[in-house]
């Protein structure tokens, strides 16, 4: 079955910005679609998106449109869709190093349609497919990190580390998971209108009030994890993403805190000081993405107590990834496809990344659509772990509620046979 035509069409994200969809028809009257997710706290190393110079304030993508239209698709239409191959093409006709002349998010949605139209051909689920070509043996569900508290640059308050976030411990099951993450959402919101704060949601879903500082957000949320464990029977611990490239000064090297000014040492003293006094299981992006020695003094210091995330650090590239390895930078990765603009190379970094023992971490971006593709990569991969965001907005939930659907789906194959 082979591909007939491909168009994009310029729709709207989770945060109201333009982002790019693409669908691709096949003989036999199929068609398969697929959208790209955008981060607004981007990593310098990531490849790049291609927007419009001016149009929509510079946020369209009708130029990425008439690449994926004008030179993308005459050099795969007539051709039975294949993933690997089609993406090695799409990275030769680009020719850059970072995707800057196609456009990271034109080629990533080809990827999909592509990898999607292989799955379908192969009348196979897009997460067995990947773990087909990943050389994977079985398929598995990941611990979610529910995003409960947005700060920094996914919210409109005082809160200085972007992302704070539970993971149930002990659950049975994915559904049990998601039944830990109602609660602990629905305690958060009753701890907060007692402190008489802000309920409203940041960008990922995550509540977004003003706290007189970060250990104020922190005793918080641990007052709601110790009613929601008493309800649940399960342990939450708290994992972080810090995004500290956001507040580095490159030139002066030092990090801007508040009104404050820390040095790469003040930072690492401080995560050390919360692992003592939290159930703190992950920091990412604990320092700004430059900083390497930095980095391994972190992971040197606290390594044995908490999962060492690298997201800007690495920008999903197997290249830095490497680098990260030969250092000791890190004890795990996050992987976001826009990144690195390719599902065969989103999964280059995933298999690297088992390799070498590295904890992987599939994400969304703050700026999402309600396309799932994550989610058939975190189960065919059996990635350990997946950041889909807070317990609300649709977005965010359609990820948790394919993957319980997947889980339904494998339970009754497995009775079944």
């Amino acid at each position: 079955m082979k591909i007939t035509k491909i168009i994009g069409r310029e729709i709207y994200d989770s945060r109201g910005m333009p982002t790019l969809e693409c669908e691709m028809f096949l003989e036999e009257g199929f068609s398969v679609t697929s959208s790209v997710a955008s981060g607004v706290s981007k990593g310098q190393f990531e490849a790049k998106e291609l927007r419009d110079e001016k149009r929509l304030g510079g946020h369209g993508v009708s130029a990425a449109i008439e690449n994926l239209e004008n030179i993308i698709a005459p050099a795969l239409i007539g051709q039975e869709p294949e993933a690997i191959t089609m993406d090695l093409h799409m990275i030769e006709l680009d020719g850059t190093t970072d995707k800057s002349k196609l456009g990271a998010n034109t080629i990533l949605a080809a990827s999909m349609c592509i990898f999607r139209s292989q799955a379908l051909i192969a009348g196979v689920e897009p997460y067995e497919l990947a773990g087909h070509l990943c050389d994977f043996n079985s398929v598995s569900l990941p611990f979610p990190l529910f995003n409960v508290i947005n700060g920094g640059a996914h919210a409109d308050n005082n809160l200085i580390i972007q992302e704070l976030m539970v993971i149930p411990v002990g659950a049975q099951s994915f559904r049990d998971s998601m039944e830990g993450g109602f609660v602990i959402a629905q305690e958060l919101k009753h701890v907060l209108k007692e402190k008489k704060k802000s309920i409203l949601v940041g960008d990922e879903g995550g509540y977004s009030p003003q706290f007189t500082d970060e250990m104020e957000a922190f005793d918080i949320l641990m007052l709601a994890i110790e009613r929601a464990q008493l309800k649940t029977g399960l342990k939450f611990v708290i994992a972080i993403d810090v995004a500290a490239s956001q507040f580095y000064d490159e030139t002066k090297k030092i990090y801007k805190w508040g009104h404050e000014y820390k040095t790469t040492q003040d930072m690492i003293d401080w995560y050390e000081k919360l692992a003592n006094s939290y159930p703190l299981y992950s920091i990412e992006d604990g320092l700004a993405d430059t900083d390497i020695e930095g980095w391994k003094e972190l992971t040197n210091r606290l390594a044995e107590k908490v999962l060492i995330v690298g997201d800007d650090l690495f920008a999903s590239n197997q290249h830095r990834i490497v680098q990260g390895i030969e250092q000791s930078l890190a004890t795990g990765v996050i992987i976001k496809p826009n990144q690195v603009g390719t599902v065969t190379e989103t999964l280059q970094a995933i298999k690297l990344c088992k390799a070498y023992e590295l904890q992987s971490i599939v994400s969304h971006r703050s700026g999402e659509t309600n396309d799932t593709f994550i989610v058939d990569l975190v189960v065919g991969c059996s990635v350990p772990y997946i950041k889909a965001g807070g317990f609300s907005r649709g977005e965010r939930m359609a990820k948790y509620n394919q993957l319980m659907r997947i889980e339904d789906f494998l339970m009754f194959s497995l009775l079944g046979s």
